[in-house]
């Protein structure tokens, strides 16, 4: 049997709420994140939204943005929302957990700020587990 190599690309709107975690999760393994990755792609994901809703001060009529291009060795997660941001070199309470666990599992992440918002975005090679961080 012969592997094809597809790629996937994910693009959605969720609403800044608890729900919108386990459907983000939902929703990346419903387009194909590769079973090998899914348990490290789906818990990174879950603590970049749950950064967004807990952190990100959004309102009801504000959405937290998911962007994912997955192949079967490589996935890249983006988590975009219309908040301040974060530094994520200072360790804030809990937070801090979170991007220990990006450090440890991703292939790379990193966090760009703007105006328009903040996005985390993350890689997880099955190649290369360990990058380092841009």
């Amino acid at each position: 049997m012969t592997q094809t190599s597809t790629t996937n690309d994910l693009v959605v709107a969720l609403r800044p709420e608890p729900a919108a975690i386990g459907a983000a999760r939902r929703l990346l393994v419903r387009e194909g994140v590769d079973h090998d990755l899914e348990h490290t792609v789906c818990l990174l994901a879950s603590e970049a939204i749950t950064n967004s809703v807990r952190h990100a001060g959004l309102g009801p009529d504000d959405r937290i943005v998911l962007a994912a291009r997955i192949t079967r060795d490589f996935v890249r997660v983006e988590v975009r929302d219309p908040g301040p941001g974060f530094d994520p070199d200072v360790r804030h309470g809990a937070a801090g957990y979170g991007l220990r666990m990006l450090d440890m599992l991703s292939s790379r992440w990193g966090v760009d700020r703007a105006d328009s918002g903040c996005r985390v975005w993350f890689e997880v090679n099955r190649r290369r587990r360990r990058f380092d961080r841009h």
